[in-house]
C-alpha cells in the first residue's frame, strides 16, 4: 500500500490524501476504524446487557476481512512498524479499554466475578472469535449469541452458597 496507490484508487492527487492524513499510519488507522462500528459503553445498570452491546458493536461483522487487514499490518510490521502501532494505539487499545471498563463496572456492581482479571475476561470472548475466523467458521449472529451466553456463564457472579 502506497499513498500513490490510494490516491489513484480514489481518483485524486497525493496532495489531497496528505491534506487529510499526515502519514500512511493515520490513513491506515482511519480505514480500519471505518470497518468497525462505534463502540459506546453506556451505563445501562445491567452488566449483562452492557456486555452484550459491546459484543454486538465490538466484533466486526465481516471477521475474515478484518482479520485479513490486521494480518496484512502484521506482515508489514518489519518494513512499516508505524502501521501496526497506529492500529494498536488508535483502535485496538481504546476499544479494549472500553470493554475492560464495562467488565470492571460489572465487578463493582457484584454482577461480574471479582476473581477474574478483566483483561483475561475480555480475551475469553475475543479469542474464540479470532479462532473461528482463522478456521473459516461462521461468526454470524447465531454463533455470537451462543458464544456470548457461554462467556456470560463464565463471567457472572454466582450467589454465595
Amino acid at each position: 500500500m502506497t499513498i500513490e496507490a490510494v490516491a489513484k484508487a480514489a481518483a485524486v492527487g497525493k496532495p489531497a490524501i496528505y491534506r487529510r492524513f499526515s502519514d500512511k499510519a493515520g490513513l491506515v488507522a482511519h480505514v480500519i476504524s471505518r470497518q468497525l462500528p462505534v463502540l459506546e459503553p453506556p451505563d445501562l445498570g445491567d452488566s449483562r446487557a452492557e456486555l452484550w452491546r459491546a459484543v454486538e458493536q465490538g466484533l466486526p461483522a465481516d471477521g475474515p476481512s478484518y482479520v485479513g487487514l490486521i494480518g496484512g499490518l502484521i506482515a508489514e510490521q518489519d518494513r512499516h512498524p508505524e502501521l501496526i502501532e497506529a492500529f494498536r494505539e488508535r483502535i485496538l487499545l481504546p476499544r479494549r479499554a472500553i470493554v475492560r471498563s464495562i467488565i470492571e463496572r460489572g465487578q463493582g456492581r457484584g454482577e461480574v466475578r471479582g476473581d477474574i482479571d478483566p483483561e483475561a475476561a475480555l480475551e475469553l470472548m475475543a479469542g474464540p472469535f479470532l479462532a473461528r475466523v482463522f478456521a473459516a467458521l461462521n461468526t454470524g449472529p447465531p454463533w455470537r449469541k451462543a458464544a456470548f451466553e457461554t462467556w456470560w456463564e463464565i463471567l457472572q457472579e454466582r450467589p454465595a452458597k
